[in-house]
């Protein structure tokens, strides 16, 4: 019998495929550009590391398969992995003693091509002079490089013409060396010229002599040569040299990779077409401020805020005039707060605005093509709920498809002209319409698709999109599980519902890489404290938490899994509490001392995952245990908001829970009893339920 293996993705005529969930065109997860790759040295790999005591680092091997492994040189140099950035173990070399560094042996060739790539974050330099990495000085060839720092300036230095000239930056246009900040430099040398970057914005190009010699007599981390000096003070985080000069697109692949992976505000975000084709969509047009967010679940969407994210190709051809047929398609998930018109695809100036392409929303319309004439399918837009769009243009006629499905056909009558670039999430070149919501998957093909090919996509893309959390009014998302939320290491568990708040490990917390990533509390000092003062008065909010006990029946009483009552006594609180017997408790009590509870009357104590919610409607307080409700009162009206933030885990009055906390979420409302179940649905294989 043939094994069926399910659809594939329709590929002929298919001219742009834009796909968060593919490395090679969103380079989130992993490093997506491998050819030519002669060092790669990655701080944040548990496996490329030896020590020789603690946390002293005797190796720092190499991820390329070259085995250019940097090595300690004597045991007095001690560079050591204790340092953190985004959640990332990093390696700190310590200026102050004079004697971290880290040597490659000789046999390491410098090129006469090459991209070069470092992440650091320096602290404070004692020296003037401090060398970042280097193989040219000491070395008595004058051939080889060095990136260092010389006062407040940086510079790199590609010295490959033998005589000791060569600089690509100079001090008369330096780069910006900002001490505490982690920072990504990058060079792209081509022939006989290099191009700096500072966190992905291109810098002045530079005239460099031709190599008369390569140099192969290994590389110095932290200091010059082998022979030490001008020593680097702070963290290194990730190096990369590649053997040639990589390609505009693929410098913005690798820029995307160590920018999302290293939390850099870097302006060459990309997402790259994954068709074959050369296109790119620029993130926010390099503006950091008006960059979608990457979203990792669904296998990874981009999320846009409504209010300026957008991505920019640049490029006006890849949607025809209204002379030639085609099909674009988009998977969205639009949020409620989507009124008037929301654009998904545009190609609109303001100089053909009537005569513009169009894709996306009026009001809860699905709207496509030209403006003037569009066709449109009458609340179709639904929110809160991921949906595939696709539009088929054939001359003849124009067709609107949902999931896959017929549901709008119109004449022909279109004048679309195509002379705008294409826009991903607002109204072209003229700054409005912003979506709000989450894209992922765009395609675009120079032929319109036959309804049985739209089938065919639909069918091949849907099970990516289904068991999904709800994203609707999450104000905190803090998921172990998230390698976006935390990366393994470090106090800091990072929100990632995109309103930038944080959790900090405090006391006796420790990461677990089980049930896709956990935090196991001791149950004497360890908790977790957020930065989120939410107000609960009178207000409609949900709750939740994965949550297993460590210490059944032995639970101090009344601890917090969510609670806003942490260690100062407080009149006004709620709280998603566990009591000694092991019972959960969602409940409030307002400023004038009147309270209540929902009480679970079985104990939860029993060594199994438990999914916890606690709502509070227009009415009701409610108490959900793995997608059930479990226990309700009527809600307390009046100030319930204590003035702290929230803690989980523990510190509510010196009690401390000893348990398994995976992931928690607020939100700003109240989750319907389908939309709980939902949450635990998509979250639940994770734990073996």
């Amino acid at each position: 019998m043939a094994i069926s293996r399910g659809p594939k993705l329709v590929t002929n005529g298919l001219v742009l495929a834009l796909d968060p969930s593919d490395d090679n065109s969103f380079a989130a997860q992993n490093l997506p550009i491998k050819n030519g790759l002669l060092l790669w040295l990655d701080a944040a790999d548990d496996d490329s590391f030896s020590y020789s005591s603690g946390t002293v680092v005797s190796q720092w091997r190499d991820k390329s398969g070259n085995n250019f492994h940097a090595n300690q040189s004597t045991t007095a140099q001690q560079p050591s992995r204790n340092t953190f950035n985004n959640s990332r173990k990093s390696v700190f070399f310590n200026a102050a003693s004079r004697l971290d560094y880290m040597t490659i042996s000789s046999g390491i060739a410098l090129p006469n091509d090459a991209s070069i790539f470092i992440v650091y974050k320096p602290s404070t330099q004692i020296y003037e002079y401090a060398v970042l990495i280097d193989n040219y000085h000491g070395q008595g060839g004058n051939y080889g490089f060095v990136i260092q720092r010389v006062s407040t300036n940086a510079q790199f230095y590609y010295a490959n013409a033998g005589d000791g000239t060569g600089f690509i930056d100079t001090s008369a246009s330096p780069w910006t060396y900002t001490d505490n900040v982690i920072q990504l430099l990058s060079l792209n040398k081509a022939s006989s010229t290099g191009t700096p970057y500072i966190s992905g914005t291109a810098q002045t190009s530079r005239s460099v002599r031709a190599a008369t010699a390569q140099y192969t007599t290994g590389l110095a981390i932290g200091s010059l040569g082998a022979g030490g000096g001008r020593f680097y003070n702070g963290d290194m985080c990730e190096i990369l040299i590649f053997n040639r000069s990589l390609s505009s697109t693929e410098m913005k692949q690798v820029h995307t990779y160590l920018g999302q992976k290293w939390g850099i505000l870097n302006t060459d975000k990309s997402i790259v077409d994954a068709s074959g084709g050369a296109y790119v969509g620029l993130l926010g047009n390099g503006t950091t401020s008006a960059m979608p967010l990457f979203d990792v679940y669904n296998k990874g969407a981009l999320k846009f805020d409504g209010s300026n994210d957008y991505i920019a190709t640049g490029v006006s051809s890849i949607v025809p005039t209204s002379t030639a047929s085609y099909t674009v398609s988009v998977w969205c998930y639009r949020n409620t707060n989507n009124t008037g018109l929301k654009e998904l695809l545009a190609q609109w100036t303001n100089a053909n605005s009537g005569n513009s392409f169009f894709f996306g929303f009026d009001n809860s319309a699905v709207r496509f093509t030209d403006n003037w004439n569009p066709i449109t399918v009458a609340g179709a837009g639904n929110t809160n709920v991921w949906m595939n769009l696709v539009g088929v243009y054939t001359v003849s006629n124009a067709y609107i498809y949902l999931n896959g499905s017929l549901a709008a056909t119109k004449g022909s009558g279109f004048t679309y002209t195509g002379t705008g670039p294409l826009i991903i999430g607002r109204q072209g070149e003229l700054n409005a319409e912003y979506f709000d919501g989450n894209i992922s998957n765009v395609l675009i093909y120079n032929r319109a698709l036959s309804a049985t090919e739209v089938s065919q996509n639909y069918n091949a893309q849907k099970s990516r999109f289904t068991n999904t959390i709800v994203q609707q009014g999450l104000v905190l998302n803090l998921d172990a599980g998230n390698n976006y939320s935390y990366a393994g290491s470090g106090v800091t568990w990072y929100d990632v519902s995109g309103n930038g708040k944080i959790g900090t490990l405090t006391g006796g917390v420790t990461y677990s890489s089980l049930y896709g990533g956990d935090f196991i509390l001791d149950g004497v000092n360890g908790y977790i404290q957020t930065d989120l003062n939410q107000n609960t008065d009178n207000a409609q909010i949900t709750w939740e938490a994965w949550f297993w006990d460590n210490s059944p029946g032995g639970f101090a009483g009344n601890t917090a899994i969510i609670s806003n009552y942490g260690a100062v006594a407080t009149t006004p609180y709620t709280s998603l509490h566990v009591l000694d017997t092991g019972n959960i408790f969602f409940g409030q009590r307002n400023s004038s001392g009147t309270a209540d509870d929902a009480v679970y009357g079985t104990s939860i104590c029993n060594g199994v995952w438990h999914h916890l919610v606690g709502v509070v409607d227009s009415s009701n307080m409610l108490l959900y245990v793995d997608g059930v409700v479990r226990a309700s009162k009527t809600k307390i009206t009046g100030t319930t908001t204590s003035g702290q933030n929230l803690v989980i885990g523990g510190n509510h009055l010196g009690r401390y829970q000893s348990c398994r906390i995976a992931s928690a979420r607020c939100y700003n409302i109240a989750l319907s009893a389908a939309q709980v179940l939902q949450n635990y649905n998509a979250t639940k294989g994770r734990f073996g339920l």
